[in-house]
């Protein structure tokens, strides 16, 4: 089972789309999943965890390990705060590499939901995965989106 969280309006054939909104596959709020204990092989978040706020990161991405196999797959993508702190540093005033990173698109603003509520570092990101028990996390292009701006990490349930 692969499982595509907060896919939006944007379904991916071969995955179980999963979103409160929209017209999902299973329509379920992302900090508690429907699913079983070590059922997907692969999960993918894209541009949603920036839409949690910090003191429920690490509950919500205890679920997502929780319903991975060991040895199960999970890809994030997100806007990078030291990418865009540095865009910032460099003198860049392009609202959509500073300050849409940070707040979200204010024209897709129809909830609070749709806000963001933190901007990650790469490594404060990756030590939340590793404590909730992901191993080879590693940082790659991001496949959506702005790469000059955003991240993709990527890493693999531990307990094989």
């Amino acid at each position: 089972m692969k499982l595509h969280l907060g896919c939006g309006t944007k379904k991916w054939p071969g995955f179980i789309n999963v979103d409160l909104h929209g017209d999902p596959d299973v329509r379920s709020d992302i900090k508690v999943l429907p699913f079983d204990d070590g059922v997907a092989d692969e999960i993918h978040a894209i541009h949603l965890f920036e839409h949690l706020y910090l003191k429920e990161a690490p509950a919500v991405m205890a679920e997502w390990v929780r319903v991975l196999k060991p040895g199960g797959f999970m890809a994030l993508e997100l806007p990078c705060a030291d990418k865009v702190f540095a865009m910032i540093r460099a003198g860049v005033t392009d609202p959509r590499m500073t300050l849409l990173p940070m707040y979200g698109a204010p024209s897709t603003h129809k909830s609070e939901a749709d806000l963001h509520k933190w901007l990650w570092h790469a490594e404060e990101l990756a030590q939340l995965m590793e404590l909730c028990g992901m191993t080879e996390v590693e940082f790659k292009p991001p496949k959506f989106h702005v790469p000059q701006r955003d991240m993709r990490v990527e890493g693999v349930k531990g307990g094989r």
